[in-house]
């Protein structure tokens, strides 16, 4: 039997981890399993991570980046040799080793959390987060936890289901042609999949991958990694530096006196504070939250035994209420029955909601354009780049292909410009008397080529 060839892989550029991606609806495709069949693992395919191999003492180059000629959100692999630049291809072949434990121990050096794959029948089930907390009726995950899987919907066509738990609630998103189809709430993994009346057979928990007995096995792990933490825990700087290691240092800037937003909440006489005024003391005035470094700010405060309280949804309003009280059902009403009449509103009047304006004056610009590249594709070019697909989705109510398409104009055209004109062919029909004269000279052409051939090879009898 033939063996094949070994390539020898060095990596050149190790290239970004983008949450959006790795950890979003399509990240079953940017993970692939090593080959070490005794420590098979999950390693990433990093966006801009660049791969050399040597080849007939040639160097290519593979670069990773987003969107390939089959998927706009998958993988796309960019081959370089000398002046030689591929197109983007949607298979890597060998360039990208499953086998060197060198290059995927780099890969998977900042990593936060490995994916793993788990089986049940037909259904293979990827774990892309993990998250905890003491909800019975979620199997002890908590906000964090994801997990998706491929079947059929609409028909025979493929999609994926995206199964995760958000803050209180359990959500099911259904993927299929480069957008959400469909999107379900519930307060269990039971009640969300029960919604949807699809993939009857199986009750939500196991399709969430939650009673699998290796993913209880890691739920139960980082459970255990963590202290159990109340207010009065606050002071004890050892506990809290824990719980602050394992949700925020990796996910916040560096030198942050996060532990004062704590004794500062402490001191005070009410035991509510509002979360992102609190946040805008303790950073540089020109910080940009990431939502994913909110979302682990919401995780910590969780697990130190803080609630929220906050009587409005995320939708409308950024503003955040939590209360370290013991009886936060209390402090939630009383901020529902204020907002009720009024006293209490979402975005305070001495603060004008600025961002609010922007989107909606976007989405206004978006409205009064077409639906082509010289359009809403272009309009939205100015800002693709800068925004994630989730929030574009959101506040501007527009499809991932019409984004991806956008940022795809602005690195054709550039940010805003118009469409490049193509270049103007024009045609014209020879009349038949110049189609003759054609004739008559390549006739002419082939009678003298036979001459010329008949002296260099006269015939012989």
């Amino acid at each position: 039997m033939p063996k094949h060839r070994s390539i020898a892989v060095s990596l050149v550029d190790l290239g970004s981890i983008v949450e959006e991606f790795h950890y979003g609806p399509y990240s079953r495709f940017w993970w692939k399993m090593s080959t070490d069949k005794e420590n098979a693992t999950f390693f990433p395919l990093r966006i801009g991570q660049k791969t050399k191999t040597c080849l007939n003492s040639h160097d290519f180059f593979v670069i990773i980046v987003v969107g390939n000629k089959n998927h706009a959100f998958l993988p796309g692999y960019l081959c370089q040799s000398d002046a030689y630049i591929s197109q983007i291809e949607s298979d890597p072949s060998n360039a990208i080793s499953s086998q060197d434990e060198d290059i995927i121990h780099k890969l998977l050096g900042d990593v936060l959390f490995v994916p793993i794959s788990i089986i049940i029948e037909s259904l293979k089930i990827f774990i892309y987060g993990i998250g905890i907390s003491s909800q019975v009726d979620w199997l002890n995950a908590g906000s964090g936890y994801k997990s998706s899987l491929i079947y059929k919907f609409n028909g025979n066509k493929q999609a994926i289901y995206v199964s995760k738990i958000e803050e209180d609630k359990c959500i099911l998103e259904i993927y299929q042609d480069n957008q959400m189809k469909k999107k379900y709430e519930g307060e269990t993994p039971i009640a969300v999949w029960k919604k949807s009346e699809l993939m009857k057979k199986y009750n939500g928990n196991l399709l969430f991958g939650l009673e699998n007995s290796f993913v209880q096995t890691l739920i139960h792990q980082h459970k255990v990694k963590l202290p159990i933490c109340f207010p009065k825990n606050w002071n004890d700087y050892s506990i809290m530096k824990q719980i602050y290691n394992y949700h925020l240092k990796r996910r916040t800037i560096a030198n942050l006196n996060w532990h004062q937003l704590f004794l500062g909440w402490l001191e005070q006489e009410s035991p509510i504070i509002e979360l992102y005024s609190q946040l805008r003391i303790l950073y540089p005035n020109n910080h940009k939250f990431s939502d994913r470094e909110l979302r682990a700010w919401q995780s910590m405060l969780r697990d130190v035994g803080s609630y929220n309280v906050t009587p409005w949804s995320n939708k409308e309003s950024e503003y955040q209420f939590w209360t370290r009280s013991s009886q936060p059902e209390q402090d939630r009403a009383t901020l529902q029955q204020l907002s009720k009449i009024g006293f209490l509103v979402s975005t305070p009047i001495h603060m004008p909601n600025k961002t609010k304006t922007f989107w909606n004056s976007f989405r206004r610009a978006l409205d009064d354009n077409k639906q082509n590249s010289d359009g809403k594709r272009r309009v939205l070019s100015i800002i693709a780049d800068e925004f994630s697909y989730s929030e574009l989705e959101t506040n501007l109510n527009v499809g991932r292909h019409t984004i991806s398409e956008s940022r795809k104009h602005a690195r054709v055209n550039g940010y805003g410009a118009p469409p490049l004109l193509k270049p103007v062919i024009h045609r014209v029909k020879l009349k038949e008397e110049m189609l003759n004269l054609k004739h008559q000279v390549f006739q002419e052409q082939i009678r003298r080529a036979d001459t010329c051939q008949a002296r260099v090879n006269p015939i012989t009898e």
